[in-house]
């Protein structure tokens, strides 16, 4: 019998508030679930942003949230008895002993950042948690304007020192605010062709880092 494919857990953290970190979390675990992945969902934001949207949804069972999870370790060994395939952590901001305790648990990380000098200023918080925990991370530019030089700058910034920056960068859309307050994602909402595009490549290139970062044994 083939062995079943180990979970893989990619937390999503940033200090700062508004970096998108819930919108991209529910972008990534409907496009997961679409290619026929058992997805879990932890939200550990006091705020729980991830929380109300999958109430809004209709509290499904793919991506399937744990709720009642005050830190992402508790969940993670109960995930992995019930057989899933993925799990995304939504984290909050500025509580850095929350960001830090899901960073030790993930696989592999994503730095949401706007392109704004404020949001730029404060990835280094988790990037060098990263860093301390060996946790292979990347950048994700969200709520970018199109054909931006200050998408670019950003983007440059970010790069240096080999670091890596997710393509596609994430476009500042309406449809993803929409769909966060009805339980859908941006391309749910929205059924034009770029949007779609845009989700399904942010989630090959995530699935990618993040199934090398699992084969590397990280966790």
């Amino acid at each position: 019998m083939a062995k079943k494919p180990r979970l893989h857990v990619v937390a999503l953290a940033a200090a700062k508030g508004g970096a998108g970190k819930s919108t991209l979390t529910t972008l990534l675990a409907v496009q997961a679930a679409k290619e026929g992945n058992r997805v879990a969902l932890i939200d550990v934001d006091p705020q729980e942003s991830l929380s109300s949207w999958w109430d809004r949804r209709g509290k499904v069972d793919n991506p399937k949230l744990f709720e009642g999870v005050d830190a992402a370790t508790e969940a993670i060994e109960l995930i992995i008895a019930e057989g899933f395939d993925w799990v995304f952590i939504d984290t909050p901001p500025a509580m850095l002993d929350k960001i830090e305790a899901a960073v030790a648990c993930a696989d592999f990380v994503i730095i949401p950042t706007r392109t704004s000098a404020l949001d730029i200023e404060t990835v280094g918080i988790v990037e060098r948690m990263c860093q301390e925990w060996r946790k292979p991370y990347a950048f994700a530019l969200n709520a970018v304007m199109p054909n931006s030089k200050l998408t670019s700058s950003t983007a440059q910034y970010l790069s240096l020192n080999r670091r890596t920056v997710l393509q596609p960068y994430i476009q500042f859309r309406e449809a993803h605010i929409a769909g966060m307050t009805v339980g859908k994602s941006g391309a749910e909402i929205d059924k034009g062709r770029a949007i779609r595009e845009e989700a399904e490549a942010f989630w090959r290139a995530v699935k990618d880092a993040a199934t090398k970062a699992a084969k590397r044994g990280a966790r």
